[in-house]
């Protein structure tokens, strides 16, 4: 195949590329968007364990600072605990990251086309990622370090969490109920507060995103663009090696097709004829530089147009690739202009312009120069001579080419068949040549055997009914495999579970990512929750004694757990509505068969969870403290 021609293909380890090729501010700040969102969630859930670690020790903190322990000192206490819980997580953390990703890594090259698997075990890997992790530690714990360096020994004595200033002066008295309460105690610390619902609904989004990314896959855009027909069948070479160029040896015979029919259940067929013979049309020179420039640089384009031959006219020679389409393929054609009624005509000398189109289906208007109604001359050459471009000297035939001489080739035996450019279209990438380089056309089936002397089909494509479908596909992988091995075939089918994989892959990484993120707010929420009630033991248990029962006490610490919950909610709604659209407008950059559509079954889902741990650990948490009596509670330091 020349060097002038690009094969077309799928491999997600390119997807970066893609995203390089489009990119734009929006989907810069989108994807810088979501990952930030991973590290601040993660930042925030070590930051709160710091916090509401200290907040239960802050009086342990005043007493060291009443035996003369500085502030500098008090941090570094902070600090040295954080780096000895960093020693121990930290390991066990690579250890288990190493072996998740190493069950996921063949997961997911498994859908990467020519990349082995390979769970590497670089130090560098584990170094950075075990720094990254230091240096999140470290941040995370610097502002409770502070906190417990400025408390008073006074106030760390009498702290109890979230103390605020009451301002009595012209305050109006309110009904006090278990509600009102747990409101206002929610209120005393709205920093913890602030903290523990934003990592909870970060959680919460992280999970609706994952959710949201592998739902929108799109499996009709997907196969769609593989495939127009529910099976079609060719040699095997051209769907092995798609860049190999179409030959007279790579045909569908007759026999095959007959066999098919024979299996029954087809509502649908129809050909697609391959060209295996020269045909050239003339075109200028800035045209003819548009269409190669991709592939050349300026020098050797230069030399290209000087070994290129020209007509009488002065227009260059250019390859071009011819299809002729029975009604069944053309069907499957989209126009952009005109009509192709006039191609289903036997005989007739209509012809379709084919123009390339991106992976979201959008044609390139420049990518041909055939415009409705134009006349497009094709030569069908049948013998050519090979000459000195600067010369003229005629060498004959490319045998008799002097060693090492430049030569240009022209034909000297033709046929000039003129044709009405009827249609616009682009061709589904299934019925194309799978490749690309010269400009395209397509004819009638008859119109195209008649006037390029070949009859050579290079696809034969067909409909099934629902209720053979499966029966055809056994048939055609037993017959492919063990009957006639030089054959192959597509289906929908076989896309449909490519598809299907790729989607789990995603499902399988996002779904790890949320567990392991919702696992951890989860922990991080129970660990807020119980540490305030624990941090208030001694006041709860100053409530009981002027006349608050158990049971009020209970619906107190519930309703605070459910208002973390419905906070979290609320904020991961807002956020998810919000910035929903606008991190998945990076997503369709990245993947064109993706279609956003918001979806809040784990929002749905997750939500209560929260809400009944919210309820559950205040209430199983109090009844545990009620097994002491009130008087043991007020003498706990």
């Amino acid at each position: 195949m020349g060097d002038n021609y690009i094969d077309t293909g799928v491999n997600w380890g390119y997807t970066g590329a893609r995203l390089s090729d489009s990119i734009d501010p929006s989907v810069v700040i989108a994807i810088v968007a979501m990952a930030l969102l991973i590290i601040f969630t993660g930042y925030l859930i070590i930051y709160n364990v710091f916090q509401t670690s200290v907040a239960g020790d802050i009086r342990f903190y005043g007493l060291l600072k009443t035996i003369g322990t500085t502030p500098r000192q008090l941090r570094r206490i902070i600090r040295l605990q954080a780096l000895v819980l960093s020693a121990a997580g930290i390991p066990v953390g690579l250890v288990i990251g190493w072996f998740i990703g190493g069950q996921l890594t063949p997961v997911i090259v498994s859908r990467l086309n020519g990349v082995m698997p390979l769970t590497s075990v670089n130090p560098l890997i584990f170094v950075i990622a075990a720094l990254f992790a230091l240096f999140t530690v470290l941040l995370s714990c610097r502002r409770p370090g502070r906190m417990a360096a400025k408390v008073s020994p006074v106030e760390a004595v009498r702290y109890t969490e979230g103390q605020v200033k009451t301002r009595t002066k012209g305050r109006r008295a309110r009904k006090v109920n278990p509600f009102t309460m747990a409101w206002a105690n929610l209120g005393r610390n709205k920093g913890k507060t602030t903290v523990t619902i934003l990592a909870l609904s970060l959680a919460v989004v992280l999970l609706t995103v994952t959710v949201n990314f592998t739902g929108g896959f799109d499996m009709d855009k997907y196969v769609s663009s593989f495939t127009a027909s529910d099976f079609i069948v060719a040699d095997a070479a051209k769907f092995q090696t798609s860049s190999l160029i179409f030959a007279d040896d790579m045909d569908v015979p007759q026999s095959a097709m007959d066999e098919i029919r024979a299996q029954g259940g087809i509502t649908g067929e129809g050909v697609v004829y391959g060209q295996t013979s020269q045909a050239l049309e003339y075109i200028t020179e800035d045209y003819f530089r548009q269409i190669h420039e991709r592939f050349y640089s300026p020098e050797q384009m230069d030399n290209l147009i000087r070994l290129t031959a020209r007509n009488e006219e002065g227009l260059l020679a250019a390859s071009v690739q011819i299809s002729g389409m029975s009604a069944f393929a053309l069907d499957h054609l989209t126009v952009l202009e005109g009509d192709l009624s006039a191609l289903y005509e036997p005989g007739s000398r209509a012809i379709a312009a084919v123009y390339s189109e991106d992976d979201y289906g959008n044609a390139d208007l420049d990518s041909h120069w055939a415009k409705l109604g134009d006349t497009a001359t094709l030569r069908y050459v049948e013998e050519t001579e090979c000459y000195d471009p600067d010369t003229g000297e005629v060498y004959g035939s490319y045998e008799d080419v002097p060693d090492g001489a430049d030569y240009a080739e022209r034909p000297v035996e033709y046929r000039d068949v003129e044709y009405t450019v009827a249609a616009l279209v682009t061709v589904p990438s299934a019925l194309s040549y799978r490749y690309y380089g010269s400009d395209e056309f397509i004819l009638n089936d008859q119109t195209f055997v008649q006037d390029t002397g070949t009859d050579s089909i290079m696809y034969y494509a067909f409909d099934t009914s629902d209720e053979t479908n499966a029966a055809m596909e056994t048939f055609l992988a037993d017959y492919t495999e063990n009957v006639n091995p030089e054959l192959d075939y597509e289906s929908k089918a076989t896309y449909a579970g490519e598809f299907e994989g790729m989607r789990s892959m995603f499902l399988l990484l996002g779904g790890a990512l949320s567990f392991i993120v919702g696992l951890v707010g989860v922990l991080n929420f129970f660990n807020a929750v119980l540490t305030g009630i624990i941090s208030r033991r001694r006041e709860l248990a100053v409530l009981q004694t002027v006349g608050m029962t158990g049971r009020q006490l209970r619906a107190m610490l519930a309703c605070e757990g459910l208002l973390y919950a419905l906070g979290a909610a609320g904020l991961a709604l807002l956020l998810t509505v919000v910035l929903g659209p606008a991190a998945f407008r990076a997503v369709e950059g990245l993947f064109w068969f993706f279609t956003y559509h918001l979806e809040l079954t784990p929002f749905l889902l997750v939500i209560p969870l929260f809400a009944l741990l919210g309820v559950g650990i205040p209430i199983l948490t109090s009844r545990a403290s009620e097994k002491h009596t009130v008087v043991e509670r007020l003498r706990e330091d």
